[in-house]
């Protein structure tokens, strides 16, 4: 009797093991509810700087486009040049340097190329509006942290490729820094020779003297409104093996084949970037913020450098 009672016991508890282990919930990851969209944005560069007098010409534009274009335009404003410039850091020089090391100030690229400023606009449109769908989609979410901030990335191919180089990279941008003197040595105020812009001076900020950026027949910037520095692209992803990023083969079961509905980014193969804080004191400016993460072709062709395939950016609160 003792032993049929012992053996029920033994019984019940397996079963109740059994039901626990079976109704455990697996973890969640932070990309797990992300969606990729299945569209190409695009990027664009403008080879900027706060000293330089006809950059404003290029700001206008990447305002225009912003506006007609939203999310899916992928902005970066590179500072650099031989003038005096807070906003210069070494992540922009190394845009500056695969995309225009050539090219004076201003210089505008869209998608890979440099581009003329009268065809900007036009060949982002004419970029968003392929037929073929790119490589990859790209979505993120983003983790503000004690150090900086983590991003998690996820990627969906889109058009099967095999053989091709491809990493993935995410960059802090600073938006809606006022173009203006903040002491210490910073001063942002934009010089000009462009009739529409007036440089500040002292605690006067640059200001837009005229009417700017006008879509469908409304400007973006009006006659007083503060001239402002955006999408300059001042830190990198740190805890990457390039200044590229993570080899996508590395983290692809099957190294560098990539097929049609292939999915990295899961808790299974993660795609964590981090951002971390002390590649530039960005806290002077008191900017808004924006995180991009894009996916880069390398050029097998001698040349050293990077193409964009597609990216996606979103907005943080200020800082």
């Amino acid at each position: 009797m003792k032993k049929l009672a012992l053996f029920s016991f033994l019984l019940a508890l397996g079963l109740a093991s059994c039901k626990k282990e079976n109704t455990t919930t697996p973890s969640s990851f932070p990309t797990d509810n992300l969606v990729v969209d299945k569209q190409q944005n695009v990027f664009a560069m403008d080879k900027t700087g706060a000293w330089c007098q006809f950059c404003p010409r290029g700001t206008e534009l990447m305002v225009q486009a912003n506006t007609m274009y939203g999310d899916r335009f992928i902005g970066f404003a590179a500072h650099g040049g031989s003038g005096n410039d807070p906003l210069k850091n070494p992540t922009a020089d190394l845009f500056i340097n695969n995309f225009a090391p050539n090219e004076g100030f201003p210089a505008l690229v869209v998608m890979n190329e440099v581009t003329a400023e009268g065809d900007f606009l036009q060949n982002i449109a004419a970029a968003m509006n392929l037929p073929e769908l790119p490589t990859f989609g790209v979505k993120h979410n983003v983790v503000n942290t004690d150090s900086g901030f983590t991003v998690y990335a996820k990627v969906e191919c889109l058009n099967e490729s095999l053989n091709d180089s491809y990493f993935i990279q995410s960059f802090l941008l600073l938006d809606e820094v006022d173009g203006k003197d903040f002491g210490n040595g910073l001063d942002l105020n934009q010089v000009s020779s462009i009739p529409f812009v007036s440089t500040g001076s002292g605690a006067t900020p640059t200001k837009w003297v005229l009417d700017a950026a006008v879509v469908d027949g409304e400007p973006q910037k009006k006659a007083g409104d503060i001239f402002t520095h955006d999408e300059a692209v001042v830190a990198v992803g740190t805890n990457t093996p390039t200044f590229w990023g993570l080899p996508l083969g590395e983290i692809n079961p099957f190294n560098n084949e990539f097929l049609e509905g292939d999915v990295l980014g899961t808790k299974y193969t993660p795609i964590i970037i981090n951002i971390a804080d002390g590649q530039f004191n960005y806290a002077p400016f008191n900017p808004k913020l924006s995180v991009a993460t894009i996916v880069w072709k390398y050029n097998a062709d001698g040349s050293e450098t990077y193409d964009f395939v597609n990216g996606y950016v979103s907005h943080l609160s200020s800082n």
